[in-house]
């Protein structure tokens, strides 16, 4: 019988047993050559036509790197294409799966990692479709000709700067500590510890960094203890995440004089991540002004865009009514909202906040491609986000998302760099005088 199993074509013998190998250990058939069509509707046909079959590989170019799952995507050399977005509906992205059920920690129980723009050739293996896509599980590594690209870095500047960065599990070695991930030995927290530090000044050491999923303030304290050049002072107050993860800043506090720092009160059918509220002086556009920032991690995409959107949207309105309240009090008040959102721009929880009169950082690119700060199948899409007060926006003099995690495999356990430092890239906003 010929059955669909979580839409795998499976054969389905009536009788096993009747069952009669003729012989064995033969040559297996050519592989079928597998480059699927533009049309997502005729790359299905295509791949359920293929399905099972040993296919092969000529050439593609890695649009996605190796996740913890070993599994990455590529894109056909022929398509002449080195990036998919989330709104681009094609069909011929290739996922690459390394057939096991194993959760990597690190690169060095991966069999071969490859990174986005590197270049592989001569896969070749059954494809197989689990968890929503086709995937060739390869029988060998394949050639993987590494992309030459230097891991970028903006200069340090005295010039106020503002970023969100979304550091992925930063938990010390003690307990309480959740179920997942494991908790990390010595040798890798102070791995992860040089690593955000070693990223923190591949962003040019921003004067304000609005951190999400930090497990508490000493872990802080020993990044501000890797970075004595920059006289950061660390904040969080304690949330009720049931994993233990907060909303965390550091502040360069010879660049802005700190007034206040608060955690909003929230109904918890609401989040269990209250927004961090941080008040401050800072001498902007030839005067000092008063500057209220808001730390954010809405509640994520995990159980569907369109389920949780509602949800985020009312995070974003909790934003609006802390602004509201303090414009009450501070009409000249200057307003920032930043955080691993979970969002895609141009949608409602976005839209919220731009309604309550900010302006989003990404309008200062015009019409140029927006950049990414995360990569979900393949595909870039933005899910960190920071949106300013009119009189902050004229004032923008540079807006970049950092590329220096997304992009990247796991790394190795001894790599101490800003490669690879989460699977989110910090977006920095820097500021004219």
């Amino acid at each position: 019988r010929v059955r669909e199993v979580s839409q795998q074509t499976l054969l389905d013998p009536a009788n096993a047993a009747a069952i009669e190998l003729l012989s064995s250990d033969n040559p297996p058939p050519a592989p079928a050559v597998w480059q699927p069509p533009a049309d997502p509707a005729q790359a299905l046909v295509y791949n359920e036509s293929l399905e099972g079959m040993l296919v092969a590989v000529e050439s593609a170019l890695v649009v996605a790197p190796t996740t913890r799952f070993g599994e990455y995507a590529l894109v056909d050399a022929s398509w002449g294409v080195d990036s998919v977005r989330r709104t681009d509906e094609v069909g011929y992205l290739m996922y690459v799966d390394d057939g096991s059920a194993v959760a990597h920690s690190d690169a060095s129980t991966l069999p071969y990692i490859v990174a986005r723009g590197d270049v592989v050739t001569g896969l070749v293996g059954p494809l197989a479709y689990t968890f929503g896509n086709y995937k060739i599980e390869p029988l060998a590594a394949p050639e993987v000709v590494a992309a030459e690209r230097p891991l970028p870095a903006i200069p340090a500047t005295d010039a106020f700067s503002v970023a969100t960065f979304n550091v992925e599990n930063f938990f010390d070695i003690t307990d309480p500590h959740p179920s997942s991930p494991p908790r990390p030995l010595l040798g890798e927290y102070e791995t992860k510890v040089a690593k955000i530090a070693a990223a923190i000044e591949a962003m040019g050491a921003p004067t304000i960094i609005g951190l999400q999923e930090v497990e508490n303030i000493g872990v802080l304290e020993d990044v501000v203890a890797a970075l004595p050049a920059y006289g950061y002072v660390p904040y969080l107050i304690e949330g009720f995440d049931s994993r233990g993860i907060d909303n965390a800043y550091l502040v360069r506090e010879e660049l802005v004089t700190v007034l206040d720092v608060s955690q909003a009160e929230v109904d918890t059918a609401v989040t269990s991540r209250p927004p961090l509220v941080l008040t401050v002086e800072v001498a902007l556009g030839g005067e000092t002004q008063t500057v209220v920032v808001t730390n954010n991690h809405f509640t994520s995409l995990s159980a569907g865009e369109e389920a949780t959107e509602p949800i985020r949207t009312a995070q974003a309105a909790l934003n609006v009514e802390i602004i509201e309240e303090v414009r009450a009090a501070n009409p000249e008040a200057q307003f920032i909202v930043m955080g691993d959102l979970n969002s895609f721009y141009q949608t409602l929880p976005i839209d919220t906040l731009e309604a309550a009169g900010l302006n989003h950082v990404y309008e200062f690119f015009g019409d140029r491609e927006l950049p990414y700060t995360y990569i979900f199948e393949g595909r870039t899409q933005t899910l960190d986000h920071i949106l300013v007060s009119p009189d902050m926006f004229v004032q923008v003099a540079a807006v970049q998302a950092l590329h220096i995690n997304a992009g990247y495999p796991l790394a190795a356990p001894d790599d101490a760099s800003a490669q690879r430092s989460s699977d989110h890239d910090p977006l920095i906003v820097i500021f004219g005088e």
